[in-house]
Formats: structure tokens, sequence, C-alpha cells
């Protein structure tokens, strides 16, 4: 056993030995021990491409989040969001084709991620985040974004007139239920079933909504118009590929394209090259597969069983 999981093992021991005093403040604490980001690791090549951008900071919640931008500044946007502990350094192997082809790239950083200021960070809020640069954009013509931030990023669009949202979209190691992200925390830490529910009832409290309401699937069917090539390596051990074939499965139009061995970073050169032909051309990668129309959608996971029957396990906390 690594000793990240060890010490997740730990923390779940605590909870379950709280949960049988105070549930509700168990589920509260497993809530936001679920939201902390880890302590950002920005490498000198990832820093060295940022001083590289325009950088204009903003607050947002309280928070200092810094918006990156390369190119033109009356270009048209290809707009990034990136998943769980990265940085908008992650994009560096883009930039450089998207703005000799004339598009300025808008980047950014969320709490606690890059060089942003500290703060949790959860679904709702980075949606909200990203509507708040994308209205400080204008909307956007293309967009490219990976694993947390992409399946957030599917929402925040579907609050888009439909004039500023994207004509296509690479939504790269997506997941799909939010719920499946939270069964999976629950079930590395080995928490009891009362902390679950005390999570999603604390969520719903906070949000207004419940854990089942939180779906890229679902937002999915609300962008049409956008023409998307979802990436994803099918042995992907960070986020499962069930998560993309259903999101697939409910998104007409979209494609997806399967590197295998490229894992949930995606960041090899080959991959790299297939998303800027698409990006910039719509050239399908070789072997994208395209719903017609003719996929039957596949249901959301609801449950523990749900989740084991699917095989769609990740191993980000092990």
């Amino acid at each position: 056993m690594s000793i990240k999981a060890m010490a997740f093992k730990s923390l779940g021991l605590g909870l379950n030995a709280l949960s049988y005093v105070n549930p509700a403040m168990a589920g509260k604490l497993a809530f936001r021990l679920f939201t902390a980001p880890p302590k950002p690791n920005v490498r000198a090549k990832e820093l060295a491409f940022l001083k590289t951008a325009d950088r204009h900071d903003f607050k947002h919640e309280g928070v200092t989040i810094p918006v990156y931008s390369w190119g033109k500044a009356d270009a048209p946007v290809v707009f990034c969001a990136y998943g769980w502990a990265y940085n908008a350094g992650r994009w560096r192997h883009y930039v450089p084709a998207l703005t000799e082809a004339g598009y300025r790239v808008v980047a950014f950083d969320p709490p606690g991620h890059g060089l942003a200021g500290k703060g949790s960070l959860d679904y709702p809020r980075y949606v909200a985040l990203e509507v708040a640069v994308l209205q400080r954009t204008g909307g956007c013509d293309l967009v490219l974004c990976h694993s947390f931030g992409g399946g957030c990023l599917v929402e925040a669009l579907t609050t888009l007139p439909k004039e500023l949202r994207p004509r296509r979209a690479v939504v790269m190691g997506v997941f799909s239920e939010v719920k499946w992200i939270f069964l999976t925390f629950a079930a590395s830490l080995g928490l009891r079933s009362v902390i679950f529910d005390q999570m999603q009832a604390y969520i719903e409290q906070r949000t207004g909504r419940s854990l089942d309401e939180f779906d890229v699937a679902r937002n999915a069917t609300l962008l049409p118009e956008v023409k998307a090539l979802l990436v994803h390596d099918p042995e992907d051990k960070v986020v499962a590929f069930r998560n993309t074939l259903r999101n697939h499965s409910h998104w007409k139009g979209s494609a997806v394209y399967t590197p295998k061995g490229a894992g949930h970073h995606l960041g090899t050169a080959g991959v790299t090259r297939a998303v800027l032909a698409f990006l910039l051309d719509g050239i399908l990668p070789e072997g994208a597969k395209v719903n017609e129309g003719d996929i039957e959608p596949l249901p959301a996971i609801v449950s523990e069983a749900d989740l084991a029957a699917s095989g769609g396990v990740s191993d980000y906390y092990r």
C-alpha cells in the first residue's frame, strides 16, 4: 500500500470514529477533505512558460485568480481549463501552434492551483469561476479542456448564449457523473455509508442541488451545436474510460479518440498533434467514432453496486 493510500485510510478511520458521535460533522469534514487541493507544484519549465503570457489577475469569491493569455487581444479565443492538481503551464505545448494560427489562448488557475490564491475547490465553484472568466473573454471560439476542469466547463458552456459558445471543443479525460467521484472517494477512504449520506446532505444544503444533478452527460445534451472530440486512454488509471463512453453516448455529434498508453495526462506528442488538427481544421483522428444519434445513452451510476458493476473504479486515492 502506498504512503498516500495509508494516509487516506488513516483519515477514513478518524472520520468513521467521529461519525458514531457526530455523523453530520463527519460528513462536513469529509467534504472539506475532498475539496482541499494538494500543495501546488509549478515546475520551472511551467513557470517560465507562464511568464510569457499577458497576465491579468482578478478576485473571485475572495481569491486571487490569475488569467493568462497569449496572442492578439482581438483574436478569436481558445478557452482552456485543466484538471485537479495541475496548473496553466499544462498548455505550453499547444499555445505556439494556436497563436500562430491566429488565435488568442486564454487559461487560468483556480483556487489552490498554480499561482492562484489559496482556497478550496469544488464543482459548483469551478463552474462559477469558468463562467466568470468566459464573461471576461466574451465567450470563445474553441475549447481545450481536461479532467475536472473539463467536466465543469461543459456545464459552464450551457450557461452561455449560443452565439458565445465554441464551434469545437476537445474534452480530455473527463468524468461523467460527479456522484461517481464521491463514491470512489468514499470507497477509497473506507467511509461508513452514513458519512456519504451526510456529505450528500451537506452538498444539497450548500448548493440547492442533489448530487445526482451534477452530470456532465446531461449537460452535454444541451450542446448539440458544439462539435466535440472526447479524448480518453481506455487504460486511464485516474478517470475510468467508462466516463467518456457515457458522455459520448449522450453527446450527439461527438467523436471519441482512444490513444492507448497516453495515460490520464494525455501529454504525448501524438495526442497533441491530433488535438491541434481537430481544433484548427476539424480533422478527426484516424479511427475516431462519431455518435450519429444511433448510440443508446448509458445510464448514470447512482450506487456503489452500480460503480462496482461498471468497472468504473479510479485508483486516484490508492
